[in-house]
């Protein structure tokens, strides 16, 4: 995620996942919205490494004497994930190596809000609290899935979470 501290710009996002994670740093998306990733020339030659990001030059991520705010995520074995999945109509089970009890996922395939779920809230089974990080409305509160001792569930034919024919990118933290 990067911010333009100096202009009135949305929160840029990569995420490996967009385009199926191939060639994702093709694509554009927002945090600060529910559009959907969108062909973007931002970004990169090639995909970050582990150590290093190399940005084009772009006023929304890289602007000659402009500031920013990046904030990087990256998986970590029993501590973070960085995924992506392809959505389905039956529940399923999204594995992370660990049971989070934080996730962020988004519909990149549709407009559609980013949910934030997590245990402090009441993500578990039955009606879970949460809220839209790009909205500014209220917790709410619906049966998306549960926590798992591996990942997460998720119900089936739920245009946020989990649709066929939709893919979804997710971050979970334990």
């Amino acid at each position: 995620w990067i911010k333009n501290r100096d202009d009135v710009v949305a929160w840029r996002v990569f995420h490996i996942g967009h385009g199926g994670g191939t060639n994702p740093y093709t694509y554009g998306g927002e945090l600060d919205s529910s559009v959907i990733p969108h062909a973007s020339n931002l970004w990169f030659d090639g995909n970050p490494t582990s150590t290093h990001i190399t940005l084009k030059t772009s006023s929304l991520v890289n602007g000659n004497g402009k500031e920013y705010l990046a904030m990087l995520f990256a998986s970590v074995d029993g501590i973070s994930k960085v995924g992506y999945y392809a959505g389905s109509d039956s529940e399923q089970t999204i594995s992370c190596g660990f049971q989070p009890r934080f996730a962020i996922i988004r519909n990149i395939s549709v407009t559609e809000d980013w949910g934030v779920y997590d245990t402090v809230r009441g993500w578990a089974a039955g009606n879970d609290k949460y809220l839209k990080l790009n909205a500014t409305t209220a917790q709410s509160t619906y049966d998306f899935g549960q926590p798992t001792s591996t990942g997460f569930t998720l119900v089936g034919n739920n245009t946020a979470i989990n649709k066929a024919g939709n893919n979804f990118i997710f971050y979970a933290h334990a």
